[in-house]
């Protein structure tokens, strides 16, 4: 990405694809462009890719008149977090694929801070960095992503206040999707993110099956994002809660072990009866009640409907899987620290 700055040119260093993907994010993307534009890393060593699904806000045009060497891939449609990504990976050129909200704001060091950590192991397969709220900088998002007992996602540290506690750099589970770097060749091996999430939890999913598979997921505290958060969705929107439920127990059906998949699936099976029940003797007089029946309906039919083809998947992962059972327990997260989101639903909005 051509930049004004007098930026060293090193061929040397491996070509970054980083990919955007944007739906009707117009009034993101001036800032999180221009941070962009004013990397450190090499101008030469990287591109910009933007995926937009479908916009009906001006954001194409606007690309193409203000930044030119951004190249635009149209989707058509919303084709989802997952989806557009996968898209995004078909035409880039890179060496590693660099993820990036379009609700985000990046400092100069945060592409070499997270290739120099990727290239200090061939085992590392994804590279996460802190994450802070946009509008309360001192207010953490993300610093990795943990896996709970029970199936859900968590961000390591959300909504703590940043006081140093995450400035170590290590091992974690996974990597936050609003900010990741990913090995190409992890991807060839393990397989893109699954298009039938759509969106939410898509990046858990990965990252479990690349511990599946031996990857190691590394958190570098060097470097920062700035992210709105839920800039395209809201929390607890009927969309949110529909695919974050329902997609927390298909990517435990296909990942976990058999007594953890099918404990999630009857969590998230019974607590939809329970919300549809209620708002069958409820919804008269309660019209919100009525409303989460309806999502929890919904709920409750795709995962009955989708439960198949997840149950196929997870023939081919456990088939393929490298980590034994007891080293990826040591991964889970069990009762409740001081260091764990309370409400682990909210664990990431794109």
């Amino acid at each position: 990405m051509t930049s004004s700055n007098n930026k060293p040119e090193n061929e040397n260093s491996p070509f970054i694809s980083v990919i955007i993907v944007n739906y009707n994010g117009l009034r993101f993307l001036q800032n999180c462009l221009a941070s962009l534009k004013n990397q450190s890393y090499p101008s030469s060593r990287y591109e910009v890719i933007l995926v937009d699904n479908g916009s009906t806000d001006g954001s194409i045009e606007f690309i193409r008149n203000n930044w030119p060497e951004v190249r635009i891939i149209e989707a058509k449609k919303n084709l989802g977090f997952a989806a557009g990504n996968n898209l995004g990976f078909d035409h880039a050129n890179g060496e590693f694929f660099a993820l990036l909200n379009n609700d985000t704001e990046v400092p100069e060091n945060w592409l070499s801070t997270l290739v120099a950590t990727m290239l200090e192991s061939k085992t590392i397969g994804l590279v996460t960095c802190k994450i802070l709220f946009h509008a309360d900088r001192q207010t953490i998002n993300s610093t990795g992503l943990q896996l709970l007992s029970d199936g859900r996602g968590n961000d390591r540290g959300f909504r703590e206040k940043d006081i140093g506690q995450y400035n170590l750099k290590e091992d974690v589970f996974g990597a936050c999707g609003a900010s990741v770097l990913l090995r190409k060749k992890m991807l060839h091996e393990i397989g893109n993110f699954d298009e039938r999430l759509f969106m939410y939890y898509e990046d858990l999913d990965l990252a479990w099956r690349a511990k599946l598979e031996n990857w190691r997921c590394v958190y570098t505290p060097e470097t920062v994002v700035y992210h709105i958060h839920c800039g395209s969705s809201g929390e607890w929107s009927d969309f949110f809660t529909f695919h974050v439920e329902r997609n927390r127990a298909l990517i435990s059906l296909k990942n976990a072990t058999l007594g953890m998949a099918l404990r999630c699936f009857a969590i998230v099976a019974i607590k939809s009866c329970i919300r549809v029940t209620q708002g069958l003797f409820l919804g008269i007089v309660q019209r919100e009640k009525l409303k989460i029946a309806k999502t929890y309906c919904h709920v409750l039919a795709s995962l009955l409907f989708n439960a198949p083809s997840f149950i196929k998947t997870r023939y081919t992962i456990q088939k393929n899987r490298k980590t034994s059972r007891s080293e990826l327990r040591k991964w889970m997260i069990t009762g409740n620290n001081s260091h764990e989101n309370p409400t682990p639903e909210l664990r990431r909005c794109a």
